[in-house]
């Protein structure tokens, strides 16, 4: 038979979990923005297999293509961002919740210019919705697994 585990017992054996797929995680959004940020740099045809990712049907004008580069630089700041959090999620707390906050306006954005977007970009509104459940998913996992590595810190997110 077997007994159960006390709850301190449970409590040490998960302490610091948390922590460490929080890390694990923002590696994971580091490499994403890094891949992303430098493909849509350098590779009009990676660029356009990440818009198809998104489900956008894009018109390639080279007005939009340029103005693709900029946001890209955006992406690899962010991934350079994400890799000093990763490292040290206690000491760049502000930046992993800058992530929490940048994935909760990325899923609000897919409900208030949901219409605009399927007009811009021909993505159909269940699709919208599931790129906008994917985006909430990311900022609440990452403030749960945030607040949970803290709290077994002993310290509080910034």
């Amino acid at each position: 038979m077997i007994t159960p585990l006390p709850a301190l017992q449970i409590s040490a054996l998960f302490s610091g979990m948390a922590y460490k797929i929080l890390k694990g995680y923002l590696w994971f959004i580091a490499a994403f923005h890094l891949a992303v940020g430098i493909a849509v740099n350098v590779s009009a045809s990676l660029t356009q297999a990440i818009a198809r990712g998104y489900g956008a049907n894009v018109d390639w004008t080279p007005q939009f293509t340029y103005i693709l580069h900029p946001l890209g630089a955006f992406m690899i700041a962010l991934g350079v961002m994400a890799i000093a959090a990763a490292r040290d999620p206690r000491r760049y707390s502000a930046v992993v919740g800058g992530f929490v906050l940048l994935f909760a306006i990325r899923a609000l954005h897919r409900v208030v210019f949901g219409g605009a977007i399927t007009a811009a970009f021909g993505i159909p509104s269940s699709r919208n919705m599931v790129n906008m459940l994917i985006f909430a998913a990311q900022a609440v996992l990452l403030f749960v697994l945030w607040r949970a590595a803290m709290r077994d810190a002993g310290t509080q997110p910034a």
